[in-house]
C-alpha cells in the first residue's frame, strides 16, 4: 500500500485475512441497477413540496467529502437525501466496484453468507405455501441469491444494469440475467411467484414507481423479499451522520419500518413476517459506525478491508495513527457488536429490515374493505 510506513504494512499484512473473516461486509456490486446513468433519469425519492420537509442534519460523502442534507417530509414521513446528484461518477469511482467479478471471500463467509440466503429462500417458499415458482431478483449482484432460490427448484430470472456487473452471475453461475432498466424489460404481467430487491431499494430514485412495477409483474398472493437499512434503529440514531448504512448521497431513500411498511400498503402489499437481524451486515455495521462516531476516519475500516484494487479513500484526511487505532479498536468492538446487535434485533431496533410480504389479491381487497 503505497504511502503507508513499514510498521502499518507488517500491521495489515498479520490481521487483514482474520479480519475480513470476522468483520465481514459483502461487495455492494448490485447497486449499479439504481444509479441514473444520464440527468434525464434523475428524479425526486420524495415528491412533495420542499416547504413540507424538516432538516435532520447534514452529511458527508466519505468518498468526495460533499456534504448532504438529510430531510423528513411530513406528508409521506419518508426521509431521504438532498440534493440528489446528476452526476454520480465521483461518487462510484471504478474502484468502487473493484471487488466484483471472481472474486471470492475466504471459506467461512462463504458458507456463512451461502446459509442466510438459503434460509431466506426458504422463508420465501415457506410464505408462499410450499410452493416452488418463478423468482426475479432486481440488482441481482454476483447471483448468489439466486443460485439458492435455483437449488432448491425454482425457475431463477436475476436483473443488472450491465454487462459487466452481470458477468459473474452468467459466465460463473450459470444464471440468465437481463441487463438494463426493470421498466425497460416489459416482464407480462402477474409473471413472477416471487421478487426480491436486497439491499437495493434505499438506492432508488422514484420508490413508488419502482414498487407500482413489481406489484404488476408479481402473481396475486405472490412474495415480495426486501431489505434495507433501518433509519429508525439505535445504532442510526446514536451515530447520525456517522452512521454506515447513511451512505449519502448513494442511499437516497432512509426508511423506518413504518415508511417501508407504508410503501409496500401503498403498492398493495401486506407484510407477512419481518426480521431485524442480517448477520452479514449487522456486526461490521456496528463496529465501523462507531469507529465514525468517535471522530475516526470515516469509514477507514471498510476501505482498510475492501480489496487491494477497491480502495476509494487514498491516504487522505487519515494517517497512520488513525490506521493504527481504528485496528486496535475493532477487535473489542466485534466483540462488543454482537451482543449489541443480537439484543437491538430482539427489540425490534436493528440496524437493517427484513420484510417478506405477499401481494394482496383483488379478492382478499374487498374482503378486508368489508
Amino acid at each position: 500500500m503505497a504511502g503507508q510506513p513499514a510498521g502499518v504494512l507488517r500491521v495489515r499484512n498479520k490481521i487483514v485475512s482474520s479480519a475480513k473473516k470476522f468483520l465481514y461486509l459483502p461487495h455492494l456490486n448490485n447497486v449499479s441497477q439504481f444509479v441514473p446513468k444520464s440527468d434525464s433519469l434523475i428524479a425526486i425519492a420524495c415528491s412533495h413540496p420542499a416547504n413540507g420537509q424538516t432538516f435532520l442534519f447534514s452529511a458527508r460523502d466519505y468518498i468526495s467529502d460533499d456534504s448532504f442534507k438529510i430531510v423528513r417530509c411530513h406528508t409521506c414521513g419518508l426521509t431521504v437525501t438532498t440534493p440528489q446528484p446528476q452526476d454520480w461518477s465521483q461518487y462510484y469511482p471504478v474502484a468502487y466496484y473493484g471487488g466484483q467479478g471472481g472474486n471470492r471471500f475466504p471459506k467461512p463467509v462463504e458458507l456463512l453468507q451461502n446459509a442466510l440466503y438459503s434460509s431466506r429462500a426458504r422463508k420465501v417458499e415457506e410464505i408462499n405455501e410450499g410452493c416452488k415458482g418463478r423468482v426475479l431478483d432486481i440488482g441481482c449482484g454476483r447471483g448468489l441469491l439466486l443460485k439458492q432460490f435455483k437449488q432448491r427448484g425454482w425457475e431463477v430470472h436475476g436483473t443488472e444494469l450491465d454487462d459487466k456487473s452481470a458477468k459473474f452471475a452468467r459466465e460463473v453461475l450459470g444464471l440468465p440475467i437481463k441487463t438494463g432498466e426493470l421498466l425497460d424489460m416489459q416482464f407480462p404481467d402477474e409473471h413472477f411467484d416471487a421478487v426480491v430487491m436486497w439491499h437495493v431499494l434505499e438506492h432508488v430514485p422514484v420508490v413508488s414507481t419502482l414498487m407500482s412495477e413489481i406489484s404488476r409483474i408479481l402473481k396475486p398472493g405472490g412474495i415480495f423479499l426486501v431489505g434495507v437499512p433501518n433509519f429508525g434503529s439505535i445504532e442510526a440514531r446514536f451515530a447520525k451522520a456517522g452512521w454506515f448504512h447513511l451512505d449519502v448521497p448513494r442511499h437516497l431513500n432512509h426508511f423506518t419500518k413504518t415508511t417501508l411498511r407504508q410503501n409496500l400498503s401503498s403498492a398493495g402489499f401486506a407484510t407477512k413476517d419481518f426480521s431485524h437481524f442480517a448477520p452479514e451486515y449487522d456486526s461490521f455495521s456496528f463496529v465501523q459506525s462507531t469507529l465514525n462516531r468517535l471522530g475516526l476516519r470515516h469509514n477507514l475500516l471498510y476501505n482498510f478491508l475492501r480489496g487491494q484494487k477497491a480502495k476509494v479513500l487514498g491516504g487522505k484526511n487519515s494517517s497512520p495513527f488513525q490506521l493504527i487505532l481504528t485496528l486496535i479498536l475493532a477487535a473489542p468492538l466485534g466483540v462488543l457488536s454482537f451482543f449489541f446487535t443480537t439484543l437491538a434485533g430482539l427489540m425490534q431496533q436493528g440496524a437493517t429490515i427484513t420484510i417478506f410480504a405477499r401481494k394482496e389479491s383483488a379478492k382478499s381487497k374487498s374482503v378486508e374493505r368489508v
